[in-house]
């Protein structure tokens, strides 16, 4: 029995004694600092969190700049709708209203810089002086000096997309852009409505099983709607070449969309889509980096091995592929 209440005896100091000693952690202040390192901790381990999501080029950067900054009911000048002059493959495009000589519409274009390629717009040492991150906030000593906050007269970018910018450029501005595909980056430009005009697909593609006198010239001639119909070219059975992987700026393809004609094309032949609006220089190089890379099938065929077969025949008296010809 004496045993028994010894036992008791000690546990009831054991417990007395934990919670004094609680009661002077509280006190003194040391719980507090604990809490304080807790959420220090928490804190680190979020950021940590935060910067090992990788921001993808491709996915998050591009297109912020091939897409409007809508705010409201207002909406702004989409950026390569100005800035896209190509510095990094050989085009010979007419330049209609590119701003700074340079383009925002790749990343190689971007990582080439401003001012022909002389001026960088990109500090991955020093994210805030990166000139696009200053366009964009409106800052930067030049500012004064008539350069002005971009999107040219707003709406401007968002402060979480100049921050998806600027966390982009401080993992070290990485390119993932993939390969060019038929798929994704040629066939939408040539079957859907771009920019509000007429799809090229409405007037180009395979009717052979139409009768003759439901066929015109333009629809006969030529099939913009799949790969082997480009590939099988103009003309119908001529086979006119649409696409010059030796030279993608002089594919016939190319020019048309682009208005570049002789003098003696001028009369019949005009700049597609017939009428307007026309693609931007960004859409078209979209274009012109998929024939530089082999104009190849949607499963990365050979343009060697496309089915030609099914071409139309081409009536007497239509133009040479621009579905500009009339029948006699």
């Amino acid at each position: 029995m004496n045993r028994n209440k010894k036992i008791y005896s000690i546990l009831f100091f054991l417990i007395l004694a934990t919670g004094i000693s609680v009661t002077a952690y509280y006190r003194s202040g040391n719980a507090e600092e604990h809490s304080q390192y807790e959420h220090a901790k928490s804190d680190v381990k979020n950021k940590l969190g935060k910067k090992s999501k990788k921001i993808s080029f491709t996915n998050d950067i591009l297109p912020l700049f091939t897409e409007p900054q809508k705010r409201g009911g207002e909406e702004s000048v989409v950026c390569v709708r100005c800035h896209f002059t190509s510095l990094t493959i050989e085009s010979s495009g007419i330049q209609e209203n590119a701003f700074a000589e340079f383009s925002l519409g790749s990343y190689a274009d971007i990582m080439a810089g401003a001012d022909a390629g002389t001026e960088p717009i990109i500090d991955i040492e020093d994210p805030d002086i990166s000139l696009l991150l200053q366009r964009l906030e409106g800052k930067g000593d030049d500012m004064a000096a008539g350069d002005a906050r971009m999107p040219y007269g707003g709406p401007f970018f968002k402060k979480n997309k100049i921050k998806k910018i600027r966390t982009w450029i401080e993992q070290g501005a990485i390119d993932d852009t993939p390969e060019p595909d038929f798929n994704r980056d040629v066939l939408p430009l040539l079957t859907k409505s771009v920019n509000g005009n007429i799809p090229c697909s409405l007037c180009h593609y395979n009717n052979n099983d139409a009768s003759s006198k439901e066929r015109s010239p333009a629809q006969a001639c030529m099939d913009l709607t799949s790969w082997e119909g480009i590939i099988s070219g103009a003309d119908g059975i001529e086979h006119e070449e649409l696409v010059d992987r030796e030279n993608p700026s002089n594919s016939l393809l190319v020019r048309r969309l682009r208005g570049q004609v002789t003098e003696e094309e001028k009369e019949n032949d005009h700049r597609m889509p017939y009428g307007g609006p026309y693609f931007s220089e960004y859409e078209i190089q979209k274009i012109e980096r998929w024939i530089a890379s082999g104009a190849k099938g949607p499963n990365g065929e050979d343009p060697s091995e496309a089915d030609i077969s099914d071409a139309g025949v081409c009536p007497e008296g239509s133009g040479s592929g621009s579905g500009s010809g009339n029948d006699k």
